[in-house]
């Protein structure tokens, strides 16, 4: 790996299993972001998910000390760690689940190399063989999606690598 640092888009569950454990893989892939070991890209999209889900009566129900201030509190602090794309143009249809098509298309728009995610739908364009994946794959060679786990060992390979 080369000395740049890692470009990263995080999927709306890494941010909700954050708030669910402050002490998950997903929150220790957050903190690589605090420690500046990755760059973190949002849009007003994916910031409106984070804020849509969270409130969800099954996520709410889990997080029995939040309320509205420390979800914004939560979004804020997000957002500080992070660079904003303010524009995202559609660059990719997701036929098996639209949904995530804005994850894709800011990581595309932010020239990411990772998008960390634990969603199935994402994860399979990296192996499926459905049309979409090999698109995905074909067009998008850069950019990889993987788990937070898998994630984290890139940030420490990268540590090691750049280890005199």
């Amino acid at each position: 790996m080369s000395g740049e640092i890692l470009r990263a888009v995080f999927d709306c569950n890494i941010f909700i299993q954050v708030l669910l454990n402050p002490n998950s893989v997903a929150a220790k892939c957050l903190d690589a972001v605090r420690r500046g070991k990755a760059e973190l890209f949002v849009s007003k999209d994916t910031l409106a998910e984070i804020g849509d889900v969270v409130l969800r009566p099954n996520i709410l129900s889990r997080l029995p000390n939040a309320d509205v201030e420390k979800i914004e509190a939560f979004i804020e602090d997000v957002l500080s760690l992070s660079i904003l794309i303010r524009s995202v143009p559609k660059s990719f249809k997701l036929i098996r689940d639209p949904k995530d098509e804005i994850i894709i298309d800011l990581a595309i728009k932010a020239e990411a190399q990772y998008i960390v995610s634990r969603d199935k739908d994402l994860l399979d364009l990296m192996t499926g063989f459905t049309d979409d994946c090999k698109e995905f794959r074909q067009r998008f060679k850069h950019l990889k999606i993987v788990e937070p786990l898998e994630f984290l060992r890139i940030v420490k390979e990268k540590e090691l690598s750049l280890k005199p």
